[in-house]
């Protein structure tokens, strides 16, 4: 019989932290069948860890690129390689929490029609593994339950970004029928292909933290996210591609486009200095826009300039539902809470805290 869940796990230099999501990835309550752990030309000593780890655990496999080719293209090798009915796709410097892996698949078994199930990610710094935010920022639901493809389109019309890779377990032929990882969308392939996978059959979402997101400031991903070539490119493909995509509504290119420049106007304005290029030239569309922009970001007290430049930003490009981001926010500080009556409850979960992670 095929397995019913395949994990895939890319790596690429983190032998200090792979341990402990592959130790949160066999404390599952209701084990994965397969893990796939896929090196990615690591120059450290990643696969010792590894190998170690998998010679007590059958279910993991270790496949190994033979060169580094980035993150996107193992996982679509790791894809292709999954037998399982449902598929997770796991990163190595972050982990899931207990119970995740029977939840969702106890809804999707329940929900043959939807092509995933999605739950909600602690946003922990990487150094301290203290929890500063949940993700994502506007829920689908604000109680957990099921919501079609309809329903998932008209989602979009006023909020975004509420699947998240790490607390999302797919149906594997769903994602097959999306395509998979466009490598041509870099880094939003992932999140791209959810959107097109709850456009065509729906979802369920669990108000609940199923995973934590270790974010670490010196970050490969963090750096990249602050480059303004960067931030270009993907402002003229991903729009592009999407286009090109009857799979999405024929408004939606132009509202993601919004979306990512408020995106990454808001990261470059939390950055230290503030990083002026990309909120003047993401942010504005004219050269007035510009140098209203400029001349905020100008003013003495930087606090408050970064504030009224966030809140000009989100007037011209209303990313998101202010209504919807406030009941989320009320919601989330529940989350809090219960995040850390779980994390004192679950000494699995605090061994995988206070295990190999750190920074």
């Amino acid at each position: 019989m095929s397995p019913t869940l395949s994990v895939v796990l890319p790596n690429y230099n983190h032998a200090t932290l792979i341990s402990r999501a592959l130790a949160a990835l066999l404390h599952q309550e209701r084990a994965a069948d397969e893990i796939i752990v896929i090196d990615d030309g690591s120059t450290d000593d990643s696969l010792a860890v590894i190998e170690r780890i998998a010679a007590t655990a059958p279910a993991i496999r270790i496949l190994r690129n033979p060169s580094n080719i980035g993150v996107i293209e193992t996982l679509q090798r790791g894809l292709q390689e999954a037998r399982g009915t449902y598929v997770y796709f796991a990163a190595s410097d972050d982990w899931v929490l207990p119970g995740f892996f029977a939840r969702a698949l106890g809804r999707l078994e329940v929900a043959p029609e939807l092509g995933l199930f999605c739950g909600e990610a602690a946003l922990l710094d990487g150094a301290s593994n203290t929890l500063f935010a949940v993700r994502p920022a506007v829920r689908p639901r604000l109680f957990g339950g099921r919501v079609d493809a309809s329903g998932a389109e008209r989602l979009l019309r006023s909020t975004d970004n509420w699947i998240l890779t790490g607390s999302a377990i797919f149906r594997r032929d769903c994602v097959a029928w999306a395509g998979g990882f466009d490598p041509r969308l870099g880094s939003s392939a992932d999140g791209i292909m959810a959107r097109k996978i709850a456009l065509r059959f729906g979802f369920y979402f669990e108000p609940r933290i199923v995973a934590a997101w270790a974010v670490f400031a010196d970050s490969v991903s963090r750096k990249t996210a602050l480059e303004l070539e960067r931030i270009k490119h993907i402002l003229n493909t991903v729009p592009a591609v999407i286009a090109a995509d009857a799979a999405f509504p024929p408004w939606y290119a132009e509202a993601f486009r919004h979306r990512w420049r408020f995106a990454a106007c808001r990261l470059a304005l939390q950055a230290e200095p503030v990083e002026r290029a990309i909120v003047c030239e993401i942010g504005a569309r004219s050269a007035a826009e510009k140098a209203r922009l400029a001349s905020i970001l100008g003013w003495r007290n930087r606090s408050l300039a970064r504030l009224v430049a966030l809140a000009w930003l989100w007037y011209r490009l209303r990313p998101t539902s202010l209504l919807a981001l406030g009941r989320t926010m009320l919601a989330a500080r529940r989350l809090r809470l219960a995040w850390r009556f779980r994390s004192g409850r679950f000494p699995g979960m605090r061994a995988a805290i206070g295990g190999s992670g750190a920074a």
